[in-house]
C-alpha cells in the first residue's frame, strides 16, 4: 500500500518490487519526483512480468472480462497535511492506461485513496496507517471496488524494521503482506515478505521482493 510518505521537493525516490509465484513473476516500478509544499508526483509501470511455467510468455491482458487489465502505465499525484508530529493525513491518486497495442483496447485504470498516520511516543519507532481506497475493475478485476488500507512499520534496530500491510476485499490486489525491511546504507533498502492473499481472492499466495532508492 502506499507509506504515507511525502519525497521531500526536489529529490527522488524510486522503488522496483518483485512479486514472484510458483508460475509466474511480476514486477511493479515507482518513480517519484518531490515537488515540495508536501506534494509529490510520478510514474508507475505496474504488471509488467511473464508466466515460466508451463511455458515462458509474457503477461499481459486487455480484456477487462478476463480479469484485472496488465501492464498498466500511470501517473500518481499526492499530498500530505502534516497535523502534528505523530499524526498526518495523505491523500493520493493513481491513474493510467493499459499498454496495448490497440488503442480501442485501451481503459482508464485509477486508484485514489486516503491515509491518515500516526507515530506514537517521541522515537518514532512504531508507524500505524489506515484510511479507505476506491478503485475500478480495470485495475483490480472483479470484486470489491472499496475498501480499507492498512500497514505497520516497527523499527526493531538501527537498521531493520517489521512491516506488514492489508488491502480489504475480494479483488485481485486484497491480500495481506508480512516481512521486514533493511536498511543498506543511507539511500538504499531492500524489502522481503510473505504475501497471503484474502478468502475469494484470485491472487495466489507469492513472495515479495523490493528495492528503494532515495
Amino acid at each position: 500500500i502506499p507509506s504515507g510518505d511525502i519525497t521531500p521537493g526536489g529529490k527522488i525516490f524510486y522503488q522496483h518490487q518483485f512479486n514472484v509465484y510458483t508460475d509466474k513473476l511480476e514486477s511493479k516500478a515507482h518513480f517519484v519526483y518531490g515537488l515540495g509544499k508536501g506534494w509529490d508526483a510520478g510514474v508507475n509501470l505496474v504488471g509488467k512480468g511473464f508466466y515460466f511455467t508451463p511455458q515462458w510468455r509474457a503477461l499481459h491482458n486487455s480484456d477487462p472480462n478476463k480479469g484485472a487489465l496488465y501492464p498498466v502505465l500511470m501517473g500518481s499525484l499526492q499530498k500530505e497535511i502534516i497535523i502534528n508530529q505523530h499524526w498526518q493525513i495523505n491523500m493520493g491518486i493513481q491513474a493510467g492506461v493499459n499498454l496495448s497495442r490497440n488503442i480501442e483496447n485501451k481503459e482508464l485504470n485509477q486508484f485514489t485513496y486516503g491515509l491518515v498516520s500516526w507515530k506514537p511516543g517521541q522515537h518514532h519507532r512504531v508507524k500505524l496507517v489506515a484510511g479507505p481506497y476506491y478503485t475500478n475493475s480495470m485495475f483490480v478485476g472483479n470484486g470489491n471496488r472499496a475498501g480499507i488500507l492498512a500497514g505497520y512499520e516497527v523499527k526493531i534496530s538501527r537498521t531493520w524494521y517489521l512491516m506488514g500491510d492489508f488491502i480489504s476485499g475480494n479483488n485481485d490486489s486484497a491480500v495481506s503482506v508480512f516481512g521486514f525491511m533493511k536498511t543498506v546504507s543511507k539511500r538504499v533498502q531492500i524489502c522481503a515478505g510473505y504475501m497471503i492473499p484474502n478468502p475469494e481472492t484470485p491472487k495466489p499466495h507469492g513472495i515479495v521482493l523490493e528495492l528503494n532508492l532515495i
